[in-house]
């Protein structure tokens, strides 16, 4: 197998990586909608109980945090698949700068779901 042939399929790997985190992300999404529109009409749902609904809301971000930083995860390891196959420093430079941003952003998401986690959101 010749380099040519390597990259390709490193390129078709990462391809298919950062696809499972898109998809991941878009799954997350469209359940969490689902989630809280069921317990918007859903027949339990009470005016009068507001901590209820409060709890519910708080598990439905929680699932969808940790959805979108699993998802993120896979957007991550595809960008670094990615590196390798980039032929110069500039596109390495810019990937670094991505996974930097997502990483970020991943954290971020991290903190905020262990607020709610602990009560604090």
């Amino acid at each position: 197998m010749d380099w040519s042939m390597i990259q390709k399929i490193v390129v078709i790997i990462q391809h298919i990586v950062s696809s499972i985190g898109v998809l991941i992300i878009i799954s997350g999404v469209i359940y969490s909608i689902c989630q809280y529109l069921y317990s918007l009409l859903s027949a339990n749902f009470n005016a009068a109980d507001f901590t209820a609904e409060g709890a519910n809301i708080n598990a439905i971000r929680l699932h969808l945090g940790r959805i979108l930083i699993l998802g993120l995860e896979f957007i991550v390891a595809a960008d670094l698949i990615g590196t390798t196959t980039t032929p110069d420093y500039y596109a390495v430079g810019l990937l670094a700068i991505i996974v930097l941003v997502r990483t970020v952003l991943s954290f971020s998401i991290n903190r905020e779901l262990m607020s709610i986690s602990k009560g604090e959101g």
